[in-house]
């Protein structure tokens, strides 16, 4: 989980040699422009033998989201914003990179086979369609917004049970109950 350094840049704690998997972990950023998006991206430069970006997603800021694409190389970008989505040009896009858009364009990314790991950073409501069909496609879903939660805790965690799927805790107040309930010390 990441964490956040004496700079406020986006750190992950030390791993045990051990645990860590030698292959690359291929994922989804949901929310990729905003400001828990960067930081995840952050965390991919620095682990970018551990960590492969699939898809990035942005609801509106197409020129970022390009500029996101060209660096990480995915297999697809998707913009939330029908308006955004027909001002893109999706020329400038890296070879092989898809342009989704619509409504069906988040979930098409995160349940897609190939895809591991879902970071959701959609604030707001608007997190949930994300949120919810990655974990109904049983994937592990590093969540990031708290509003999800708030709406459909309950449903959102019977689902990730019911389909195999993990949710983990990526912002620092989810982390800290997260940590509490699984009676994990902080210095562990």
């Amino acid at each position: 989980m990441p964490c956040r350094g004496a700079a406020g840049r986006a750190t992950m704690p030390a791993m045990n040699a051990s645990r860590v998997s030698t292959s690359r972990r291929r994922l989804v950023v949901l929310g990729s422009t905003g400001s828990i998006g960067t930081n995840c991206l952050d965390v991919v430069d620095h682990l970018s033998d551990r960590l492969e970006v699939q898809g990035l997603s942005a609801h509106s800021n197409g020129d970022a989201l390009l500029r996101q694409a060209q660096r990480y190389r995915p297999r697809w970008v998707a913009l939330t914003d029908a308006a955004a989505a027909q001002q893109f040009d999706a020329s400038q896009l890296p070879s092989g990179c898809r342009l989704l858009y619509g409504p069906d364009a988040v979930a098409e990314m995160v349940q897609d086979p190939d895809v591991d790991l879902v970071v959701a950073a959609i604030v707001g409501a608007a997190g949930l369609l994300g949120t919810w069909a990655a974990l109904e496609a049983g994937k592990t879903v590093a969540v990031a917004n708290k509003e999800t939660l708030v709406l459909a805790g309950a449903l959102i965690t019977d689902l990730a049970a019911r389909r195999g799927g993990r949710i983990l805790p990526v912002d620092s107040e989810h982390s800290a109950v997260f940590q509490a309930m699984q009676g994990i010390p902080p210095d562990a």
